[in-house]
């Protein structure tokens, strides 16, 4: 005969099977989508700082390849300092050289053997790969563009040729593994980096995460890396670990819980509530911490990504002021050398220079100004006066181009509270961009006008060519940091001009004009509005 307590017995202890399942189904569950949901975070975050890496190689591809190539190539001596101030800050880049591109190559058996390949400058010397059996494929590969090859060893080739009619190319070998910080490795995943179907870089997860649970599938990240020729494969595997997804103690304290609910109903719907809190409030610290890690990595992020624009846009800009400098200054050696000396044209060359050197001392100044997030210096400016003072800088050069210059200036002028450089800057790369495009293109009659004008409480400054315009499939990457269309260029002037207008509260527009050609608009507000927001220089 059947105890009159069996049948609750039986009840509770249905009831606390029922409940000890049911806890391990929602454990796992909530456990596996949060672990997902943290791989997925993890790979984006590795993915954005690969990324950035990857685009950094190219940038220092093009930095040599005009360092040396370009219209008044840099000595060995100077092109070896650079490379070994890059191998010294980029230790993932474990060798750099210039190399010479021989097309007419001899064998070993005396005849053509279709290429050969002649290190100029190496860092570290000797300390490179055998690039003889890649020379057919180098020398066939379109200048200007990165190319990967596969070196071995988790590592990997990324050469570049430098625009006709040089020789010359540029190797970096690159230390996959480095793509990857020892602190940014995730030890709860399995990550590999790989290159056309081989894997470059392969780190096991921790062993405490190395095995998990079969009937459950693994969480899984998998992404290509965006680098323009470095087609890099990111991967990521997290196994599912039981005693991660049904932790032996959380299990342990339900099942008393559990219990205690099946011996009295009323003490057992006490216990499970206080359970519920505990769970809510465990959730909610797990998801402050993660996206406190979160937001951790991505400000490493910002400042990695900051550094490395910074780094590139100084020699990029300094440029401008040392191309004047030196043409002034041969200018003032022939003049030095005639027969009759002209004393005042001289002084004049002099002038330019002294202000060119002023200009290029103000450049740094800003760049370390913008590193610092220091406020730059602001005061009330006509802008008609830094067109004036952008054309006296400019008109020379455009003039041995054969491109008229035609300017429209608002009467009054109008005035806004800006930085003059960082404006001067703005203004020198929107010209120099256009009589690029012109002269490429062969436009006759080439012209460039340059317009100023009030709107409403908004200032305005146009600059238009009347070149080929700008492509469709262009227009939208136009400020993005590296993007660039020219064989030489580096992608940062446009980037540069967006960074420092929008510093003063301004915005830089660019489209194509009704009657052809590229129209860029540079929009700051009127000085009487931009008085309201901040102090003038010499106020505060």
């Amino acid at each position: 005969m059947t105890s009159p307590l069996a049948k609750p017995r039986l009840i509770g202890l249905a009831l606390w099977l029922a409940a000890l399942v049911a806890f391990v189904v929602v454990s796992v569950e909530t456990s596996r989508t949060r672990m997902a949901d943290e791989l997925e975070v993890t790979g984006r975050t590795l993915h954005r700082l690969i990324s950035q890496r990857v685009a950094q190689h190219d940038a220092h591809l093009t930095t040599l390849i005009a360092l040396s190539s370009g219209v008044e190539p840099a000595s060995d001596g100077a092109v070896r300092q650079v490379m070994e101030s890059i191998a010294r800050f980029y230790p993932r880049i474990a060798w750099l050289a210039l190399v010479s591109l021989d097309a007419g190559g001899a064998g070993a058996d005396g005849g053509q053997a279709g290429g050969g390949v002649r290190e100029v400058v190496a860092v570290p010397s000797g300390g490179g790969v055998d690039l003889l059996p890649l020379a057919p494929e180098m020398a066939a590969q379109v200048r200007g563009r990165p190319s990967v090859y596969a070196a071995g060893e988790g590592r990997y080739l990324l050469a570049k040729r430098a625009p006709e009619p040089s020789d010359l190319g540029v190797v970096l070998l690159i230390d996959a593994a480095r793509l990857v910080e020892p602190e940014e490795r995730p030890g709860f995943a399995h990550l590999r980096l790989s290159l056309d179907g081989a894997d470059l870089v392969h780190l096991p997860a921790d062993a405490a995460f190395a095995s998990g649970v079969s009937w459950l599938t693994p969480p899984h990240f998998e992404k290509v890396i965006d680098g323009e020729g470095q087609r890099l494969l990111l991967s990521l595997d997290r196994s599912l670990p039981l005693a991660v997804l049904v932790p032996p103690g959380r299990l342990l304290a339900f099942a008393v819980v559990a219990g205690l609910l099946a011996a009295a109903l009323s003490f057992g719907l006490s216990q499970r509530a206080a359970v519920k809190r505990s769970l809510i409030a465990t959730r909610a610290a797990e998801a402050r911490a993660l996206l406190q890690e979160r937001e951790t990595l991505l400000a490493h992020a910002s400042r990695v990504n900051a550094m490395g624009e910074l780094a590139s846009g100084i020699a990029h800009e300094l440029t401008q002021p040392l191309t004047a400098l030196l043409s002034r200054s041969q200018a003032a050696l022939r003049l030095a050398g005639a027969d009759r000396p002209d004393l005042a044209l001289i002084s004049q060359a002099l002038d330019v220079n002294v202000r060119e050197a002023k200009r290029a001392g103000e450049m740094l100044k800003r760049m370390r100004d913008y590193a610092s997030n220091k406020a730059p210096e602001r005061a009330r400016q006509e802008l008609n006066a830094i067109v004036a003072e952008v054309v006296a800088l400019t008109r020379t050069d455009l003039e041995r181009r054969g491109i008229a210059l035609v300017l429209d200036l608002a009467e009054p002028a109008p005035e806004a509270v800006v930085d003059a450089i960082e404006m001067e800057q703005v203004l020198h790369n929107l010209i120099r961009n256009a009589a690029d495009a012109l002269e490429a293109a062969g436009i006759l009659g080439a012209r460039i006008s340059i317009a100023t004008k009030a709107a409403g409480a908004e200032a305005k400054i146009v600059v238009a060519d009347n070149g080929p315009g700008i492509s469709a499939e262009v227009l939208p990457k136009l400020f993005t940091p590296f993007f660039t269309t020219k064989a030489d260029g580096m992608g940062l002037g446009l980037s540069l001009c967006q960074t420092l207008v929008e510093r003063v509260d301004g915005r830089i527009e660019a489209g194509n004009a009704g009657g052809g050609g590229a129209r860029f608009v540079v929009t700051l507000p009127l000085a009487g509005g931009a008085l309201a927001r901040g102090p003038l220089a010499g106020e505060r």
